[in-house]
């Protein structure tokens, strides 16, 4: 197992915000046969690492993930994963698309994206110039 794959998720769970107990139910979303503190193959924590890139874009806080998790199990029954996934993919398009009106996302790495859509610092011409 690549420890670099491990620590990719690691990072992008702490730059969203998101408790390993949060990364547990981003699994099971995941990975339907996903069962709770079972060892994931280095291709499952590639494919969690990427859910929490893309629930991340999609706005979803640590806060209120598990409810919105729980909404779509309760209404949607067994098409619970597609219709949720949709929706998150659909969102974090729109959000990647519009980053002035949204911003970037915290699990952001591209440094061409990170450079262009960059604050200006306090106290620099620019933030003055934004005053």
């Amino acid at each position: 197992m690549s420890t670099g794959t491990r620590s990719r998720l690691a990072a992008q769970a702490a730059a969203a915000g998101y408790p390993p107990d949060l990364l547990a139910l981003i699994a099971h979303a995941t990975l339907p046969g996903y069962r709770d503190g079972e060892q994931l193959e280095e291709r499952q924590v590639q494919q969690v690492t990427h859910a929490v890139e893309v629930l991340t874009q999609a706005g979803y806080r640590a806060e209120s993930l598990a409810e919105h998790i729980a909404d779509y199990q309760i209404r949607h029954g067994e098409d619970w994963r597609q219709r949720f996934w949709h929706r998150a993919f659909r969102l974090a398009s729109l959000r990647y698309r519009h980053p002035g009106a949204y911003g970037l996302s915290p699990c952001e790495t591209d440094p061409d994206r990170l450079a262009q859509h960059a604050l200006p610092l306090a106290g620099t011409a620019g933030a003055a110039r934004a005053a």
